[in-house]
């Protein structure tokens, strides 16, 4: 009797363990969380980081970067409920939310304007105003690069700059075959125009030294509501990535040159550098007012956005930032 009582004590036992098992697996279970990128971008290296370093992970999730091939469709992403986040030019979802959408931005990941003007070493193009009479190439619009540099040949007043659009990420190929006398555009293509023995006419980066809000993470305000422990921990686990970027470069190219295995090396290295030291990644997931300010002058600049009919308050939302930095 006294083995049956404690046989079927066991058996209870066991039950009771296994049961408790798996409800800490369960609990433990990561939360999954889809992020739509506009590209696969070298500038959101942030992103990757903290996939790749098991940062999200830490924080209880199980990201999936999706690449949408433009900044609308990852928008749409997010506003048809395909997407927790999407990353992209934050104007990309204020227009959305001119049109009826309810996005919020809520964590910076390039924070600066990687963009440059590069010619052949060759060239007699050592500034801007050089650009007169002569063939620029640069991306086919909507491209902040191309609203950038035809903001800056009006400012300067070049005269008789003509612009040869092309996709983004050949704006090299014309000036190669003749056709342009200099490109417009991001890294690494930069990068690999200097190994070519290109050389930089004019750095983008310089002109907006109060940062420039070029690339940020929004969801939907719905999101925000429902799901506020999620949004807190992965920009927590953003925020952390960015640090990681400034205190380990070669962390941030490790993960570059795994994310960019046709890239050679040093491409990558040099894309990297020159990221981290004209501050193109984001130091914090913070969005300034000005940094968002600039971005929206831009827009407004060239028509897509009407004066007034945007706010800072309205479109950002930095409190999980703040939050994550103990503020």
């Amino acid at each position: 009797m006294e083995n049956k009582t404690m046989k079927r004590l066991a058996v209870i036992a066991l039950s009771l363990a296994t049961g408790l098992g798996l409800q800490s697996a369960y609990a433990a279970a990561p939360e999954k969380v889809v992020v739509y990128q506009a590209f696969q971008s070298i500038q959101y290296l942030p992103l990757y980081v903290g996939i790749d370093k098991g940062l999200f992970a830490k924080h209880g999730l199980d990201v999936q970067k999706v690449t949408a091939g433009g900044g609308a469709a990852g928008v749409a992403a997010v506003i048809g409920g395909h997407a927790d986040f999407s990353l992209q030019d934050p104007m990309t979802a204020i227009l959305a939310n001119l049109k009826g959408a309810s996005l919020v931005n809520v964590a910076n990941v390039v924070a600066g304007v990687p963009v440059w003007v590069i010619a052949p070493g060759s060239s007699p193009l050592k500034s801007p105003t050089d650009l007169a009479g002569k063939n620029v190439s640069t991306a086919l619009p909507p491209t902040t690069s191309t609203y950038l540099l035809q903001r800056l040949i009006k400012e300067q007043k070049i005269n008789d700059v003509k612009l040869d659009t092309v996709q983004i990420g050949t704006e090299l190929s014309p000036v190669t075959a003749g056709r342009a006398d200099a490109a417009a555009l991001y890294e690494p293509q930069v990068d690999e125009g200097l190994a070519q023995g290109y050389k930089i006419v004019y750095g983008f980066p310089k002109a907006y030294p109060g940062g420039y809000a070029f690339s940020t993470i929004d969801t939907l305000a719905s999101t925000i509501k429902d799901k506020p422990q999620m949004v807190t921990a992965f920009v927590k686990a953003l925020g952390e990535a960015e640090a990681l970027i400034q205190s380990s470069p070669e962390t941030a190219k490790a993960v570059a040159a795994a994310e960019f295995p046709t890239l050679s090396k040093a491409v990558v290295d040099n894309a990297v550098e020159r990221l981290i030291g004209q501050k193109i990644y984001a130091q914090t997931p913070e969005i300034s007012e000005q940094a968002f300010r600039n971005a929206l002058d831009l827009q407004e600049y060239i028509g897509n956005i009407k004066p007034g009919s945007v706010t800072y308050a309205s479109a950002v939302d930095n409190s999980f930032a703040k939050a994550t930095a103990g503020k």
